[in-house]
């Protein structure tokens, strides 16, 4: 296992504090539109702590042999004669072709060397994969880890096996080429040296609010820009006045628009119903008056049913309009609320 220890480590040194990580997460709490008007009335703060993730990096080379099968597509054509003879000893000849594809397979095997470089993470940084893979570090701004602390990570059988296997992946399916028109029974199989392996470690600030039994996670890399990432979800915010007057409102529209709905429906259905009578009818007896009869009854009740649906839209706006405004002054009342938490939350952590 000697061999496959690091031998080269960096870290990632802090481009902002602790302080300044606090201050953009409640910034961050504060412009977020899911987080509750309450939260900084009730939340409570852990201490900032420290995960540091190593991200192991691998160069490798390998050895790999292959063996497949290659095909190659070509037409057959068939060409077939008919002879015909009729009672009075005349023969005819006729001739048709058809053409199919065939397809030739050759076995194929062959060497592939090359280099090719693979990273791992701790799979209990999994879920911090993502977030580190997008941040965008300051790599200028690094340290080189002393041999004590590069000591400490060391390769797995796993991870050695696991480094091996996604080089070989990547050195073969970055230099096999497909001749032919299909590839069938491919198999490959080699020997990979790593040769050179580096652990970088990100550091990430960490901070957990809990907020009515609910615990968020606040994270951001310590180098770069600060890029903060939650992981959890807000409890909900306090809609139960806002719901209630939406309903009232509601009901209030529903009433007011009773009779134009009601008389809508009546006279969509009843002119549909002598449409239909009135046309069989029409059609049935021929009776050519009775058929022009039944299309102007069904003109009138669909400008009847219009002209109805005009008036529910018209009557509703009003309505519409209450309901909005409300929804828009309970919003900016919340978000007043969330602002002045926050600036005295501020105040109160930054004296």
């Amino acid at each position: 296992m000697e061999k496959y220890k690091c031998n080269e480590g960096y870290l990632y040194n802090d481009s902002f504090s602790e302080k300044e990580f606090i201050n953009a997460v409640l910034k961050y709490i504060k412009d977020d539109n899911l987080s509750p008007s309450y939260i900084f009335d009730e939340m409570e703060l852990s201490n900032v702590s420290r995960i540091n993730v190593p991200i192991i990096l691998s160069s490798g080379k390998a050895n790999i042999e292959y063996k497949r099968k290659i095909g190659y597509d070509r037409i057959v054509t068939t060409t077939k004669y008919k002879t015909t003879t009729y009672g009075n000893g005349f023969q005819n000849r006729t001739q048709s072709s058809s053409s199919k594809t065939v397809t030739d397979w050759k076995n194929d095997t062959g060497t592939i060397t090359g280099d090719a470089t693979s990273g791992i993470y701790d799979d209990k940084y999994k879920i911090y994969d993502e977030y580190i893979t997008n941040h965008k570090m300051d790599r200028n701004n690094v340290s080189i880890l002393k041999d004590d602390v590069l000591d400490k990570y060391t390769l797995s059988i796993d991870d050695i096996n696991y480094l091996k296997n996604d080089i070989l992946n990547k050195v073969f399916e970055n230099n096999i080429t497909y001749p032919g028109n299909h590839v069938k029974d491919q198999e490959y199989y080699g020997d990979v040296e790593l040769y050179n392996s580096s652990c970088t470690i990100v550091s990430l600030y960490s901070l957990i609010i809990t907020i009515r039994d609910t615990n968020l996670q606040f994270i951001a890399a310590s180098n770069g820009d600060i890029e903060i990432k939650l992981f959890g979800e807000y409890p909900f915010d306090n809609y139960d006045e806002l719901l209630k007057y939406n309903r009232e409102v509601t009901k209030e529209r529903l009433a007011a628009t009773k009779g134009p709905r009601k008389n809508a429906k009546i006279i969509s259905l009843s002119s549909l119903l002598l449409f239909i009578l009135l046309l069989i009818l029409g059609i049935s007896l021929s009776i050519l008056a009775l058929t022009i009869i039944s299309i102007v009854i069904l003109i009138l009740g669909i400008i009847i049913t219009i002209k109805y649906l005009i008036d529910i839209k018209n009557i509703s706006k009003p309505y519409y309009q209450k309901i909005a405004e409300r929804n828009k002054k309970d919003y900016q009342e919340k978000e007043r609320i969330k602002e002045e938490g926050f600036q005295s939350y501020l105040n109160k952590i930054n004296k």
